[in-house]
């Protein structure tokens, strides 16, 4: 087994942000010396991998949701 594992696929998406979100994004990638698309990849997943009414609607809808979203989730 390979030490290094290959990253997940991207896909391009177009969205739009409040202007103080947008702001508070940019100030926090600052911060952390992160890219804006690192940090919303991180923020989503832990904060969608977090919410247990999510959770619990993802289980039920295709059974190994919740699996899904452990695996995926940031330490």
């Amino acid at each position: 087994m390979a030490l290094v594992k290959k990253p997940p696929e991207t896909v391009n998406r177009t969205f739009q942000l409040d202007q103080p979100v947008s702001e508070l994004l940019d100030d926090y990638c600052h911060f952390v010396d992160c890219t804006a698309d690192y940090v919303t990849n991180f923020t989503l997943r832990k904060t969608l991998a977090c919410d247990p009414d999510f959770r619990k609607w993802k289980a039920a809808r295709n059974g190994a949701g919740s699996a899904t979203l452990d695996k995926d989730r940031p330490s």
